[in-house]
């Protein structure tokens, strides 16, 4: 729903159509590349893009949800430096999370998701409020 809501952000900005799903094809890409889950190792100017980024926040939210619980150490080296190469004992959720780099709580990044949807909406409104009615086909 957050994508949704920058859709109609960059709907209402742009009101071209064939210009507006340009647009909306390069930043989509842009933040679904930064989000976190194709790339991890960013350029450390272009890291800050993954905080605008919704897949950032749900991608985030899902890994300490189904990380939730203690993760045993199977030897298979995914978790080495947690596990020290063990196939016996556990990793806790909290190892876990901070080994995949996960950023906030699950309620923290729901919540951004939740300004992600209303703010754009905001910014829509305004967009479409400030055409001059011959421009918005009235």
């Amino acid at each position: 729903m957050a994508g949704e809501s920058l859709g109609l952000l960059v709907g209402a900005s742009v009101m071209d159509f064939d210009k507006a799903m340009t647009v909306m094809v390069v930043v989509s890409l842009a933040l679904l590349l930064v989000g976190g889950f194709f790339v991890e190792n960013m350029p450390s100017f272009i890291k800050w893009v993954k905080y605008l980024s919704p897949f950032k926040y749900s991608f985030d939210a899902s890994q300490q949800m189904v990380f939730d619980r203690d993760v045993p150490c199977d030897g298979s080296g995914v978790l080495e430096l947690i596990c020290g190469g063990n196939s016996e004992g556990f990793a806790t959720s909290e190892q876990v999370n901070e080994f995949l780099g996960v950023q906030g709580s699950i309620g923290f990044n729901i919540g951004i998701l939740i300004l992600m949807f209303i703010l754009p909406r905001y910014g829509a409104y305004w967009f479409l409020n400030r055409k001059k009615g011959g421009e918005r086909g009235t």
